[in-house]
């Protein structure tokens, strides 16, 4: 595992707040997920299904080769993330591993069947929540938001406030989880707060 002492401390990509919540309404939260771990892991050529049974072994969480889905336990996501590919992402606190240890984890499973990068200190993951965060992401990408469409346990790679995103919807709250890259933070998070505004006094 590597040293925890040689990494890097985990600093929030967005302005210091007050409180815990970018936005506390009845009806929204929007909140940074903090010390969150995201590891890609890619599989090399023909090797998509061993690479999905590998990560699914190691976390105990089916891992889909089919687009669009995403699978968790109560702290680790494993999300489809393109051809190939997925995104887990771990709440280290949440799930008591220590920076680099699902890293670890993730290369011995995979081993020579593909490429595991950490991606921890490039993305910063958002939480939306409440009766109107449907229509608040209504508002910010064109993808159909729709239950019947997309649920509990859907995922997508599309645009939102004209920034490329993953969303993954964890509950029929609904709740959403939003992960852009780090230096898109402060926008991203900006143009969520505004378009809740509109449900403020709901």
């Amino acid at each position: 595992m590597p040293d925890q002492n040689s990494l890097p401390p985990r600093v929030s990509p967005l302005l210091p707040r007050s409180g815990d919540h970018i936005v506390d309404y009845s009806n929204l939260r929007l909140t940074e997920r903090k010390a969150l771990t995201a590891i890609q892991v890619l599989s090399f050529k023909g090797k998509n299904e061993a690479v999905a049974g590998a990560i699914g072994t190691a976390l105990g969480i089916e891992c889909s080769t089919q687009p669009g889905i995403s699978n968790a336990n109560e702290h680790t996501q494993v999300s489809w993330n393109g051809p190939n590919s997925w995104m887990v992402v771990a709440s280290d606190e949440e799930s008591g591993r220590a920076p680099g240890e699902l890293l670890k984890l993730l290369q011995d499973a995979v081993g020579e069947l593909g490429a595991v990068v950490d991606q921890s200190h490039g993305r910063c993951g958002l939480r939306l929540s409440g009766s109107r965060a449907r229509q608040v992401m209504a508002k910010n990408t064109a993808i159909d938001l729709h239950p019947r469409a997309f649920g509990p346990g859907r995922c997508a790679l599309t645009s939102v406030a004209h920034m490329n995103a993953t969303i993954v919807q964890v509950d029929d709250t609904p709740t959403y989880d939003l992960f852009v890259i780090r230096s898109m933070a402060r926008s991203f998070a900006h143009a969520i707060e505004h378009a809740c505004r509109e449900f403020a006094n709901d």
